[in-house]
C-alpha cells in the first residue's frame, strides 16, 4: 500500500525554541522541499508528489517567506497552542518590514508552477492544507499570514488560532494582480477554511505603582492595533468553498502613538479604553459559492461580512453566497454589506452582487450599529432575519423574511430599492396589537375582500385603522358596495364609499397675461401638479409643443417659453396643461397673449406729410407700397408709444395698396396695418 510521506521539522535541523535571535526558515523550507524529492531511492511505494511536514511543539521563528510548490502537501502542528509559528520582521522608518516588505508578501505562500517558476506558469494547487497551528504575529505588521494562489479542490486549513493579527490571516486569490485586470485569467475553488480562530487583540499590559500606570509589554513597532485596516480573509476570485466556525475577537485596549496603554478616569477608577479594530471581518470580492456558517465575529467597526465585486482576476460578479447562524457582537459596522459597485460596461446591465441569501444569524452586545444589513448596487438578495436592514436606491428583487419590521416608532427596515418584498410582524404602538404586513407591488390572481354588514362596520372589538377595505352589504341586501375607512374633513375616521374621485388633483389659480417679449409664462398653481406642457397653436394646424417647467415651494411656477413661436402674428393661442408625478393630465388653462400694436390714428388722409399712431413692442417701421412692390424702411417709435412715419413722398393714389409693418428686435415682421383703413391685416 502507498504511503504519504512525513518529514519532521526538527530533523532538519529547525530548532522552535522560540529565540527572536534564530530563524527557522530555511530549515522548514528545506522539509517541505524534500516532498518534491519522493520516490526515494528504492521505495516506489511513496507517492511521487506531497506528503506532511510535521511541526512538533515548539515555537518556530520564521524571518522569511515559507513557499508550498506542489500539491498535496500540508502542513501541520501537535495544537495551535503547542505548535506556534513566530514571524519576526524588522523595523524600518518606524514600520515592520518581513523580509525587506511592508505588504505585498506573505508568511506562507502556496503557488503551484507548471515548469519554470515565472508567473506565466502559475496554475492550481491541490489538495494543500495547514492544521492544529498557532501563529503569533507580534512580530509583524500588514504582512499576510498565509497567501494561496488559485486553490482547486481539497484545499483544507482547519484548527488554526492567529494571535496578535494585523495583517490578513488568510488570502485566497485567482490572480495576484498589481493593477486591476479584467482579463481571463484563473479561478480558485473547493476552500475550506473551518476551526479557525483569529485574535486581534493587542499582547500589551501595564502596572500601576503609586497611582501611576507604566506599559510593561509593548507591540514591536509600538503600533496601535486599533489600527489594523487589512480583511481578516480575504477571498477574489474564488468559488465553491466554505467558511465554518470562523472566529474573530478584537478584545483590546486603545494604545497611544508610543504604544502606552490609555487610561481614563470613571469614578475613582483609571479604566481603559476599549478599542475596535476597523477591518472587515471576511471580505468577498468576485467570489461565487461561498458559504459563511456558524462563525463569529466581535469588536469591529467595518462590515464583518463584505461582498462586493471583483478587482483583479477573470471573475467579476459575486454570486450564490449563503451568509447562516452567524453571530456579530459589539460591532458598530454593519454585520453584512453587500455591494456590487458602480456598473461595469461588461455587466450587460447585471448587478455586481447577486443571489445571496442571509439567514438566521443574531447580534449581540450594547455596541449601536446603525443596520445590520445594508445592501446596494445587487439583485435578488433574500434575508431571513430578525435585524435592522438598509435597502439601497440600486438594490433591486430582495426579498426579507421578517421577524418584525419596525421596533416601537422607529422603522427597522428602510427599503429605497426597486421590486423589493418585505414581510413580517409590525407592532401596533397605539394599542400593542401586532399586524402581518406584506410591502410590494404584487399580482395577485384573485383577492377577497370580507363582506360587512353596514351596522357592524364600528366593531368595538376590531381596532379601526385607516386604509381598511371592506364590502359593505346594503340593508336589503340587494348590492354590495366597496367602501374604505379614511380621515374626514373633520379629521375623524369613518367609513366611505368608493367614488370615481382622482386622488391626485391639481391646477393653475392664476396665469399671467403672457407678451411675446417675455422670456417665463408665469403664475400660481395648486394641488399635486409635477409638470407643465404649453402647447401653441399656429394658423396653419401645426403646433409647437414644450414640456417642464418649474414649481416652487411658495405656490408659483415659471416655464421658459421664450423663441418657443417665431412669428406670433401666426400663433392664435397658447394653452397650459398640467400633469401629475405619473404624467396624467390635471387640468387644461389658456394663456393670454399681449400682442405687439400698430394703431394709427387719425386716419391717414392722401397728401398728408405723416402716418402717426401708437405702438407696442416694435423696434422699426416699414413701408409697403404695392405699385412699386417695394418696402421702404424709416419712421420715428418714440418712447412715449407714438410714432410717425413721412409718407408724402410715397402715397401717391388711392387706387394702390399701402401697408405699414412692424417688426420686432429680430427684424421678425409681428404686424401688418392696412395704411389708407387703418385695419389689421393678415400677411403670409
Amino acid at each position: 500500500m502507498a504511503e504519504i510521506k512525513r518529514n519532521n521539522v526538527k530533523d532538519f535541523k529547525a530548532r522552535g525554541d522560540g529565540d527572536l535571535k534564530h530563524d527557522d526558515s530555511e530549515f522548514i523550507q528545506d522539509a517541505i522541499d524534500d516532498l518534491y524529492r519522493s520516490p526515494i531511492e528504492g521505495n516506489s511505494e511513496l507517492f511521487k508528489e506531497g506528503g506532511v511536514v510535521y511541526f512538533p511543539p515548539g515555537s518556530y521563528v520564521i524571518k522569511k517567506p515559507i513557499y508550498i510548490k506542489r500539491a498535496g502537501i500540508t502542513l501541520e502542528g501537535l495544537s495551535p497552542m503547542s505548535t506556534q509559528i513566530v514571524p519576526v520582521g524588522e523595523v524600518f522608518n518606524g514600520k515592520i518590514q518581513f523580509d525587506g516588505q511592508t505588504e505585498g508578501n506573505a508568511v506562507f505562500e502556496f503557488v503551484y508552477y507548471n515548469g519554470a517558476e515565472i508567473a506565466e506558469n502559475r496554475t492550481f494547487i491541490r489538495n494543500i492544507g495547514m492544521k492544529n497551528i498557532g501563529f503569533n504575529l507580534r512580530g509583524i505588521d500588514t504582512t499576510t499570514t498565509i497567501r494561496i494562489l488559485r486553490p482547486y479542490d481539497l484545499c483544507v486549513f482547519e484548527n488554526l488560532i492567529f494571535f496578535n493579527m494585523r495583517g490578513t490571516a488568510i488570502k485566497a486569490v485567482g490572480e495576484y494582480g498589481v493593477e486591476p485586470d479584467s482579463k481571463s485569467k484563473g479561478l480558485g475553488q473547493g476552500l475550506i477554511l473551518r476551526d479557525i480562530h483569529m485574535d486581534n487583540s493587542a499582547t500589551v499590559s501595564d502596572t500601576v505603582k503609586e497611582g501611576v500606570y507604566t506599559t510593561t509589554t509593548k507591540l514591536l513597532d509600538n503600533g496601535r492595533i486599533d489600527l489594523a485596516e487589512s480583511p481578516a480573509i480575504h477571498l477574489e476570485n474564488i468559488n465553491e468553498s466554505s467558511l465554518t466556525n470562523v472566529k474573530f475577537i478584537a478584545c483590546m485596549s486603545k494604545v497611544d502613538e508610543n504604544g502606552n496603554i490609555i487610561r481614563v478616569p470613571v469614578g475613582e477608577n483609571m479604566d481603559r479604553i476599549p478599542a475596535q479594530a476597523p477591518r472587515q471581518g471576511v471580505l468577498l470580492q468576485g467570489c461565487a459559492g461561498i458559504s459563511i456558517k456558524e462563525s463569529s465575529f466581535t469588536n469591529i467597526s467595518k462590515p464583518a461580512i463584505h461582498i462586493g465585486r471583483g478587482v483583479f482576476g477573470r471573475q467579476m460578479q459575486a454570486l450564490y453566497h449563503f451568509i447562516q447562524s452567524n453571530t456579530f457582537e459589539e460591532i458598530t459596522g454593519s454585520g453584512v454589506t453587500i455591494d456590487g459597485g458602480v456598473p461595469q460596461p461588461d455587466d450587460k446591465g447585471r448587478k455586481g452582487a447577486s443571489q445571496i441569501t442571509i439567514s438566521e444569524n443574531r447580534f449581540l452586545g450594547n455596541s449601536y450599529n446603525q443596520y445590520a444589513y445594508v445592501l446596494d448596487n445587487c439583485d435578488l438578495v433574500t434575508i431571513r432575519d430578525r435585524a435592522t436592514i438598509y435597502i439601497g436606491e440600486k438594490a433591486s428583487n430582495t426579498t426579507v423574511y421578517a421577524v418584525d419590521t419596525n421596533s416601537g416608532e422607529t422603522p427597522k427596515i428602510v427599503d429605497k430599492g426597486l421590486r423589493s418584498i418585505i414581510m413580517g410582524r409590525k407592532y401596533n404602538t397605539t394599542d400593542q396589537e401586532n399586524t402581518y404586513t406584506f410591502n410590494t407591488r404584487i399580482e395577485p390572481r384573485r383577492i377577497t375582500i370580507p363582506i360587512i354588514n353596514k351596522n357592524n362596520l364600528y366593531s368595538s372589538s376590531i381596532k379601526d385603522v385607516e386604509g381598511d377595505i371592506a364590502l359593505v352589504a346594503s340593508d336589503d341586501s340587494s348590492e354590495h358596495k366597496l367602501a374604505i375607512l379614511r380621515k374626514w374633513i373633520d379629521g375623524s375616521l369613518r367609513w366611505t364609499y368608493m367614488q370615481s374621485e382622482l386622488a391626485l388633483v391639481g391646477q393653475l389659480d392664476a396665469i399671467n397675461p403672457f407678451s411675446v417679449e417675455d422670456t417665463y409664462i408665469r403664475g400660481v398653481y395648486s394641488g399635486d401638479v409635477w409638470s407643465m406642457i404649453v402647447t401653441a397653436m399656429l394658423k396653419d394646424g401645426s403646433v409647437v409643443v414644450k414640456k417642464g417647467g418649474t414649481l416652487k415651494d411658495d405656490g408659483t411656477f415659471e416655464f421658459y417659453f421664450k423663441g418657443a413661436v417665431k412669428e406670433y402674428r401666426k400663433c392664435t393661442g397658447i394653452q397650459v396643461e398640467t400633469l401629475d408625478r405619473a404624467g396624467n393630465k390635471l387640468s387644461k388653462h389658456n394663456v393670454e397673449i399681449i400682442r405687439p400694436t400698430l394703431l394709427i390714428s387719425p386716419k391717414y388722409q392722401i397728401g398728408s406729410s405723416f402716418i402717426t399712431g401708437n405702438y407696442t413692442m416694435i423696434k422699426t417701421l416699414g413701408l409697403y407700397v404695392g405699385d412699386e412692390d417695394v418696402e421702404y424702411p424709416g419712421g420715428d417709435l418714440s418712447s412715449d408709444g407714438t410714432f410717425k412715419y413721412y409718407a408724402l413722398p410715397r402715397i401717391k393714389k388711392i387706387t394702390s395698396t399701402y401697408i405699414l409693418r412692424g417688426y420686432n428686435s429680430e427684424h421678425v415682421k409681428v404686424i401688418s396695418v392696412n395704411v389708407l383703413t387703418g385695419e389689421v391685416i393678415d400677411e403670409p
